[in-house]
């Protein structure tokens, strides 16, 4: 019983130290440098990847859980981009768009929610923990090239 009750504690440990990481300043650098690269060329979304792709090729990206914290690592670099360009959208538009961009912005995060959802139920087993983080991850990437790309309009 010891066992078992210090073993849910030492997993509750660490899947609270995995959901606490922290975004980096190389890898959002490295994401930042590859987008200001590809947009008059073949496209931000070969940007994708980048950072979780090079996570996976290392010892702690080998399990299941390890390459959830791989696309999550690379998520959090997504999700300042989307948030910083979603802010500064919202300060750029008036009325109604101001509006129609929050609700928007709402509709597809719960749109991403249920994708991502889906593919973890479709896969199922340890495998629908890698996937669902890679989804989130490029569902998230999307999401910021496609605000970026209105923004820059």
């Amino acid at each position: 019983m010891r066992t078992a009750v210090f073993l849910l504690a030492l997993f509750a440990f660490f899947g609270v130290a995995n959901a606490q990481q922290k975004l980096r300043a190389d890898d959002s650098q490295a994401i930042q440098s590859c987008i200001k690269e590809k947009e008059s060329d073949e496209g931000a979304e070969l940007c994708i990847g980048i950072i979780a792709d090079r996570c996976l090729e290392t010892p702690e990206g080998q399990s299941t859980h390890g390459q959830a914290d791989c696309y999550r690592r690379e998520q959090l670099v997504w999700d300042d981009i989307l948030n910083e360009t979603y802010r500064r959208l919202q300060g750029a538009f008036e009325g109604k768009l101001k509006t129609q961009l929050r609700d928007v912005q709402r509709a597809w995060i719960e749109s991403r929610k249920l994708q991502c959802e889906f593919y973890a139920d479709v896969i199922k087993g340890s495998l629908a923990i890698p996937t669902s983080a890679s989804c989130m991850n490029t569902e998230t990437a999307r999401r910021a090239i496609y605000l970026l790309s209105i923004l820059n309009i």
